[in-house]
Formats: C-alpha cells, structure tokens, sequence
C-alpha cells in the first residue's frame, strides 16, 4: 500500500489539531522531529518533514506556542539547511536540541562521533548560547565501539564518549 504526502498532511492536521488543545491546556510542549534520514519516500511511503520549508508548514498548521521542533543538528544538515541561518530564525521554537553529528548528505551520510563530523559542534552550542536557546540537549546517535553489541545509535561507550564531550564544550562555553 502506497502512502502519499497528502495523505501525511491530511493525517498530520487532523492529529495536531486534536493533540494540541490538551498539549495547550496541560502546558505540555510538543517537539516535531524530521524524517530521519529526511528523503522524500521509504519504500512505498512517502515522508513529510524533510525540509526546513515543511516543517514550517506543519508548525503553521498547528499555529500553538506549545509546538515546536527538536533541533537534530545532523537532520538539518542532511536537508542542505544552513544551520547559521535556521537556528536564529527558529530559536523560539526550539524546544529539544539533539546533539548529533554526520558526513554526507541524506542519500548517502555516515554518522560519526560528536568531534568528527561535518558540524563544528562547539560553534553549534555558540549559537545556541548567542540566541538565548536554553532547552533540553541530548547526545544522539553515536558510532558502535570495539566490543560493544550492536545497538544501532545508542551504545554505552560511545554515548559516554559523547556526553563527555559535550559537556567538555559546555563546560567551555560558560553554558553548564
């Protein structure tokens, strides 16, 4: 069975406009994240938040302070978006940062360790800093080490690794 981008839209409206009355009357914040990777189908299914310019819309359509997006940096930079740009433009509605790294594009991309990859992490927390984004941040997706199961993103040497350099970058930054 195929699934269309209209249909996602349709059933994308139909979900925010009931969720976020709740979400506005129990102060709950909701945090759109982008396909990842954000290509335009998987298979038979087509996917919507693949754009800076399409997840816009959805925030749009849900026109609420209590929607807004989680910054997955690596997403982003996937899409081709400048981050210098949409980080300032969206930073009221940043509510999530996850805090990952990437090289390549969103047809062919590798993720790496957080020091390793196409963003200059420290200048991504700078920027935050600089636009008075303060929200939750969390390492993402990181590289299986030598003698670790797979766990596809979310193994435990490399996450350590990982928050450990974050908060080194925090630490550095004044942002602790």
């Amino acid at each position: 069975m195929e699934i269309t981008q209209e249909q996602l839209w349709e059933n994308y409206t139909c979900f925010v406009k009931a969720v976020l009355p709740y979400a506005e009357r129990y102060g709950i914040r909701l945090a759109l994240h982008p396909d990842d990777p954000p290509v335009p189908r998987l298979g038979k299914v087509s996917r919507i938040m693949i754009s800076h310019e399409n997840i816009k819309k959805a925030i749009e359509i849900g026109n609420s302070d209590f929607l807004g997006i989680t910054m997955c940096q690596a997403c982003y930079q996937m899409m081709g978006e400048d981050l210098f740009s949409v980080i300032p433009e969206m930073k009221e509605k940043i509510f999530f940062i996850h805090f990952r790294n990437a090289t390549g594009n969103k047809y062919h991309f590798h993720e790496t360790f957080h020091d390793n990859g196409d963003i200059r992490m420290g200048e991504m927390l700078a920027l935050y800093k600089k636009c008075g984004i303060d929200v939750p941040i969390r390492v993402d997706h990181v590289p299986t080490m030598a003698g670790e199961k797979e766990n596809s993103g979310y193994t435990a040497l490399g996450r350590l690794y990982a928050i450990g350099y974050l908060k080194g970058l925090l630490e550095g930054l004044g942002m602790e």
